[in-house]
């Protein structure tokens, strides 16, 4: 089995990152750009109340793959990211002393505007025993960050106030036989308790550009998209729902699958001509 290192991994990372930003900041990267002010986004896990109000997406994602043990107790280990909505609203300090949100401030000579900003999360389940079910649930927390503003005499002009909510994901995984292989079925949702009264308040409860990454321990993955002849009935039968899973790493290897909220091909890569952060993944 080729092995997989760091570097490995971080390059699917990037790779990933180009579907976890996708659509969250369009160029021109401003919030008064009209496109960004109608955002939308692959990979979007809503609260389970709000896609029956219209007002957010479906809660969950499943895919199925394919592992070919290799003898020694076969594990995986997981990687959930996604990100996490957070409220950045600016406010002015008045004579008085107190706060007042506000659209925009402007603070030595640089305008700040009151938007939508998000944090990444990861969540790792290392090398979970595929002898057996798992399901865990886990609890991304919220909070409150205060950042002061200054001006350029040194003087108190205002602060941002950064919200999160918490997020409540649970993942199962289940392995069966098929054919001599393993079909892995896992499946990540949104359990957050509440009921949201409109479409911004269900963003701001969602798992925004959810995707997966999964690591073999005694195993390598099958293809789904160019299975080998004997793992193609069992490849026929494997099930994606808003996620779809492919080989990903260095060509040739077969130790890690990317889940991801859109088709891609085994193996996907970005561009050499997109060297920096540019969330398009117009360029994989």
């Amino acid at each position: 089995m080729t092995p997989v290192n760091a570097m490995s991994l971080d390059e699917v990372r990037t790779v990933a990152d180009a579907v976890l930003y996708e659509g969250y900041l369009l160029y021109p990267y401003r919030a008064s750009s009209g496109k960004n002010r109608s955002r939308w986004q692959f990979g979007v896990l809503g609260p389970p109340s709000a896609a029956p109000a219209c007002f957010g997406e479906e809660p969950d994602m499943a895919m199925q793959c394919l592992l070919a043990p290799s003898g020694s107790p076969a594990a995986v280990t997981v990687h959930l990211r996604f990100l996490q909505v957070q409220l950045r609203e600016v406010q002015r300090l008045g004579a008085d002393g107190g706060h007042t949100p506000v659209a925009e401030l402007t603070v030595s000579g640089a305008t700040l505007l009151s938007w939508e900003e998000a944090v990444e999360q990861e969540i790792v389940l290392p090398e979970l025993s595929l002898t057996e079910p798992a399901d865990v649930r886990r609890t991304v927390p919220g909070g409150e960050d205060v950042e002061q503003l200054t001006g350029a005499d040194g003087a108190p002009a205002g602060r941002i106030v950064r919200r999160r909510l918490p997020l409540d994901v649970r993942i199962r995984l289940a392995a069966t036989d098929d054919d001599g292989l393993l079909r892995l079925s896992l499946t990540v949702a949104n359990e957050h308790p509440g009921t949201p009264g409109s479409k911004d308040e269900a963003i701001r409860s969602s798992l925004i550009g959810a995707h997966l990454i999964l690591r073999a321990h005694g195993g390598e993955f099958v293809s789904l998209l160019e299975p080998p002849e004997h793992a193609a009935a069992a490849a026929a039968r494997c099930r994606q729902r808003r996620c779809w899973p492919v080989l990903a790493g260095a060509k040739g290897s077969a130790d890690t699958v990317l889940g991801a909220p859109i088709i891609l091909y085994d193996h996907p890569e970005v561009a050499e001509q997109s060297p920096g952060a540019l969330f398009d993944s117009t360029e994989i």
